[in-house]
């Protein structure tokens, strides 16, 4: 798992803890707690794959989120290039970064905001190894 899905890993299964505990003591305060873990866990549910075939030329990406799913192709012969996103956010000023596929009609990013650290995943992958 990478990136926001582990938090969202995180907070299903602490959701599923609260939720027996809430009805076995029979607590239904305890079921807004679960309602927001659950929810929180659907928010933070992402997913971006990229999946580059040399043998087509192509760059094909798909994305999902908790209620819009992308999905594309991008001829090698349109990418003009690949660059760094990098952005500051929060009161302390933290460095975040994220890579873009640069096209003439657009600029798509690889993946969800990276925070200070090195991306971590591989940057190519082959389409017998993700099946």
């Amino acid at each position: 798992m990478a990136g926001t899905r582990w938090v969202s890993a995180i907070c299903a299964a602490a959701a599923l803890f609260t939720l027996y505990f809430v009805t076995t003591r029979h607590e239904p305060n305890g079921l807004l707690l679960v309602a927001f873990l659950l929810l929180f866990a659907l928010i933070m549910d992402l997913r971006k794959t990229f999946i580059f075939e040399a043998t087509e030329r192509m760059v094909g990406w798909h994305s999902r989120r908790v209620f819009k799913a992308e999905s594309g192709e991008i001829p090698f012969d349109e990418i003009t290039g690949i660059d760094t996103e990098a952005k500051r956010a929060g009161q302390r000023d933290v460095p975040v970064y994220r890579l873009t596929i640069i096209t003439p009609r657009a600029t798509i990013p690889w993946r969800t905001l990276t925070a200070g650290r090195a991306i971590g995943s591989p940057l190519c992958a082959d389409k017998s190894s993700t099946s």
